[in-house]
């Protein structure tokens, strides 16, 4: 979408597609973007880098087999990580080497992989889980010496506690409230549970906390401008929003729209992506790309 890969001209109503050419056969896994209009997509073990008019690209090889994770932190360098590969690697996308490579020492020692990469102006965040699937944490680094300066919600699973064992694999920053928003969900016999969890990142403090086991997201993004969290029902396939300014709420979710009702165990909002930018949220379903706003 040309709109998109130029923020300062940005309009919703005048998005056009764009088909970006990536070499190879594999499908996007990850996708980046910068605040200069740069594009970052990963595929397969490679990832192709593009200029704001969408026209220049390169394309350099990674150690990973699939990216799962990207985050431009400056011009020039993205942080990558994979759910299979130990280690967030600190990648030149110029030149094609690992600058540096961040793990989480966990208890068993076997190993860290990459769940979730956010960031804030100061701050770069990555949540890992142990190669043996029973720990799982939240590390604060700087970002820009990406020294450790913090770890937060540390899990450790013992027997059968499923909500310590979902690992967080989305993080966004609340500049607004100086807070960090990670969410994670689990498919299992009793269907999907998941919880979205408000972190002081000084104090390694739970501001709020949402469970989600009715009919938990699919995904789950906020936004700043319109102080709200929006989800898309993994069941029902409807929309929702929460308004910040109601941190606490016992039942915060608002419907907006209606919702389907579910047929035959069908997840109606299965695969379904969001996206907030400015006061707006977009939603992408089966191809389809449309917006809401409270």
């Amino acid at each position: 979408m040309n709109s998109l890969s130029n923020p300062s001209h940005f309009d919703a109503f005048n998005l056009e597609k764009s088909l970006l050419p990536l070499n190879g056969r594999d499908s996007p896994s990850a996708i980046a973007t910068t605040p200069f209009g740069s594009v970052h997509v990963a595929h397969g073990s490679k990832i192709t880098s593009f200029d704001w008019s969408l026209r220049k690209k390169s394309t350099i090889l990674t150690q990973f087999t699939a990216v799962d994770s990207m985050l431009a932190i400056s011009p020039r360098l993205a942080a990558v990580g994979a759910t299979d590969f130990s280690g967030l690697q600190i990648i030149d996308l110029e030149n094609g080497f690992v600058k540096e490579t961040l793990n989480w020492e966990n208890v068993t020692k076997t190993g860290s992989t990459v769940q979730g990469i956010g960031s804030s102006p100061e701050f770069l965040f990555a949540s890992f889980e142990s190669a043996r699937r029973n720990s799982n944490s939240i590390m604060v680094y700087d970002l820009n010496s990406l020294s450790p300066v913090n770890e937060i919600g540390h899990y450790e699973i013992y027997g059968a506690e499923i909500n310590s064992a979902i690992p967080a694999t989305k993080l966004n920053w609340v500049s607004g409230y100086g807070l960090l928003m990670a969410s994670g969900s689990h498919s299992g016999p009793s269907g999907v549970l998941g919880n979205i969890k408000f972190w002081d990142t000084r104090s390694g403090n739970v501001v709020w906390e949402i469970k989600e086991n009715v009919d938990c997201f699919s995904d789950v993004t906020v936004s700043d401008n319109l102080s709200a969290i929006f989800k898309v029902g993994v069941n029902t396939g409807g929309m929702f929003f929460a308004d910040l300014r109601n941190i606490g709420a016992e039942n915060p979710w608002v419907p907006l729209g209606e919702r389907k009702k579910v047929v035959n165990g069908k997840k109606e909002g299965s695969g379904c992506k969001l996206k907030a930018m400015e006061a707006k949220c977009f939603v992408v379903r089966e191809a389809t790309l449309s917006y809401g706003q409270r």
